[in-house]
């Protein structure tokens, strides 16, 4: 992972062909450092705003992707080392059929996109759906972060401590809820 300050001086030399690039690997906080230049008229607000979200669809379509075509290989292979079964495999299917839109918003906004994006891709969730929720959670976000970046990106430093803790904070709730749904089902299902 880059330090902020070299994202400034890699953005302030590259511009925004560098930002779609670094907006499609690196986190929020690339969003805060491009608005942050925006506010000291390096960039353009809008564009950096259009950047970023063409940047994120990209990175989620990526990743599902990688689901969708890796299902028949790596994926299930996985799957299978890890004893999840067929049936479980057409749970998942029937998950995102019915819940698509919240295992996308859940994802956007605590940042396990790595593991909800390609299983929504693995799932088969058609590509329409998955776009508009992604878009519908995408620009928001997006919107927020480029808000915070340009009123307060000085303090880029303390935003990304901020940013990390609250990841994981955020990674090891979603960790803990989907231990309790998991034990939850299971006692369901053995009752």
């Amino acid at each position: 992972m880059l330090r902020p300050d070299a994202i400034i001086g890699l953005l302030q030399h590259y511009g925004y062909a560098f930002l779609f690039v670094i907006a499609f690997i690196e986190g929020p906080i690339v969003t805060v450092l491009a608005a942050f230049l925006a506010a000291q008229r390096y960039f353009n607000i809008y564009v950096v705003y259009g950047v970023v979200i063409v940047a994120d669809l990209a990175g989620d379509l990526l990743y599902y992707a990688v689901g969708r075509f890796g299902r028949m290989s790596a994926f299930e292979k996985l799957a299978n080392y890890v004893g999840f079964s067929p049936e479980r495999f057409h749970k998942l299917e029937t998950y995102f059929m019915d819940h698509g839109a919240k295992a996308m918003f859940y994802a956007k906004y605590t940042q396990t996109g790595f593991v909800a994006l390609p299983a929504a891709g693995a799932a088969r969730m058609p590509i329409g759906p998955f776009l508009f929720y992604n878009a519908i959670a995408t620009f928001p976000k997006s919107l927020a972060l480029t808000v915070l970046g340009y009123f307060f990106g000085y303090a880029y430093s303390r935003i990304d401590s901020y940013f990390e803790r609250a990841s994981l904070i955020l990674v090891f709730a979603g960790i803990f809820a989907g231990g309790y749904f998991v034990m939850r089902h299971f006692r369901h299902s053995e009752a």
